[in-house]
């Protein structure tokens, strides 16, 4: 089938004209209500809707910087605390194959272990005293949960290959945990991360690493969701793409045979303020967006 019907799906993008702009930066705004407008508005919505779903992350609570780096939206990944370059703490949620939710998994992780079939041995973790300091800073004031949770992963080495890894039923204390980081390091960097998932989900993963004195004290991962809002006004098709972030990018892509054809800037325009002022954002954004044109044709 794909050899057959190939050529002509291929000769329909060779054979059009599209409009596109790059991401800008339009402020903070609801990703969930502005999504839910779209759908009410008869827009078709893709990519990360309804939000969250079954996409698994940490709420990430009070922490304004992450709110302004990442937008309200963004799910927490996982936390890492390192002990030194070569060992780790790390914490995330724990999925089990059909993709559910099932806890908070805890992991103790030592990259100059050599075998990944061998167990780790207790001489490869990081000092008693330092992992129940962590654990504590991670999972708040109970005092007999750190020392519950380190001889569980203890135990859990003796059994396992290549880290130790246990699972707990509370969530990390992200904003104790982020102003740690904030407060003990005197640098960080910001980045995008590689993300696998088992399931679909559109957005960008990004990392923020910590340093102090020029060694990594800790890491955090975020998942940004993105949208893609679609309408078709004359056969064309147009396309909003959103990210939680704050961040949006415009795309217009005309029907097979417009090659060398053309839509007038205010006509285009018109489109995409009418879409934003069904949405809840502001028309007048789309003036900060510069529009490119192109075109293509199979000779």
């Amino acid at each position: 089938m794909l050899y057959l019907i190939g050529p002509f799906v291929l000769m329909s993008f060779i054979d059009s004209s599209w409009y596109y702009s790059e991401k800008v930066d339009i402020g903070a705004f609801d990703y969930s209500s502005v999504l839910t407008k779209a759908e009410k508005a008869g827009y078709e919505v893709e990519g990360s809707w309804p939000w969250p779903g079954n996409f698994s992350g940490f709420e990430p609570g009070d922490v304004p910087e992450l709110r302004e780096n990442f937008g309200s939206d963004a799910l927490v990944q996982d936390i890492k605390l390192n002990y030194n370059e070569r060992s780790e703490l790390a914490v995330f949620i724990c999925e089990n194959g059909s993709e559910i939710k099932t806890g908070t998994c805890v992991a103790v992780s030592n990259y100059s272990h050599s075998d990944p079939e061998s167990p780790l041995q207790l001489s490869e973790f990081p000092d008693d005293s330092w992992l129940l300091e962590k654990l504590g800073l991670l999972f708040g004031p109970d005092e007999n949960a750190p020392e519950e949770y380190l001889e569980a992963l203890k135990k859990a080495s003796q059994n396992q290959t290549w880290d130790a890894e246990i699972q707990v039923d509370e969530s990390p204390d992200f904003p104790t945990v982020y102003t740690y980081l904030m407060e003990n390091s005197d640098n960080s960097t910001y980045g995008p991360s590689l993300v696998i998932h088992t399931y679909p989900a559109k957005g960008s993963g990004m990392e923020e690493v910590f340093f102090k004195k020029g060694s990594r004290l800790g890491s955090v991962r975020c998942f940004v969701p993105e949208a893609e809002v679609l309408t078709y006004d004359k056969k064309n098709r147009y396309m909003v793409e959103l990210g939680a972030s704050g961040k949006a990018r415009f795309e217009i892509v005309m029907p097979p045979g417009s090659s060398g054809e053309s839509i007038p800037e205010e006509e285009y325009k018109a489109v995409f303020r009418a879409m934003f002022e069904k949405m809840g954002l502001s028309p007048e954004a789309v003036d900060s967006f510069e529009f490119f044109h192109s075109s293509s044709r199979m000779w």
